[in-house]
């Protein structure tokens, strides 16, 4: 029978860690899969090379590949949604118009087809425009638009 040369012991790791990163969570399997890839492309091109030499120089391209590779993905964590969940967040900045006069600090604005409840420090009549400056809740804090 034939022994299997060691490169191929090797490279068939760095695969089976390939595929593992594929069926798990997270980005740690890849890092090692390409050290283990490299030591068997080392075992192919030096033949001669122990397994105890292999298993070091493995380790060591473990390392590398690991620092490497969390540099390289510090740089792309991606932006945080804050709106998320925030339906109401989308409307700070816009300007609506009163549909139920605000007094007493409360009223109705209309967006779209929906109305929302708005909360405003002086009265607003109906009609008149104001502009979202903040978002409780379903609460939507309103300031008056001056249209002149």
């Amino acid at each position: 029978m034939m022994a299997v040369a060691d490169y191929w012991w090797w490279l068939t790791a760095g695969m089976v860690l390939m595929v593992l990163e594929l069926v798990t969570p997270g980005v740690f399997f890849m890092w090692i899969g390409i050290g283990a890839l490299i030591t068997g492309l080392v075992a192919w091109i030096v033949p001669a090379a122990s397994p105890a030499v292999l298993g070091t120089l493995f380790a060591i391209l473990c390392v590398i590949t690991v620092l490497i590779g969390k540099k390289v993905m510090a740089g792309r964590e991606t932006p945080v949604d804050t709106q998320l969940n925030n339906r109401a967040a989308q409307y700070i900045g816009q300007t609506y118009r009163v549909c139920e006069p605000v007094t007493g600090g409360r009223g109705k604005i209309s967006i779209g087809d929906t109305q929302w409840l708005a909360a405003a420090a002086t009265d607003i009549p109906a009609g008149a425009a104001v502009k979202v400056v903040g978002a409780r809740g379903t609460l939507l804090e309103v300031a008056p638009v001056d249209e002149h």
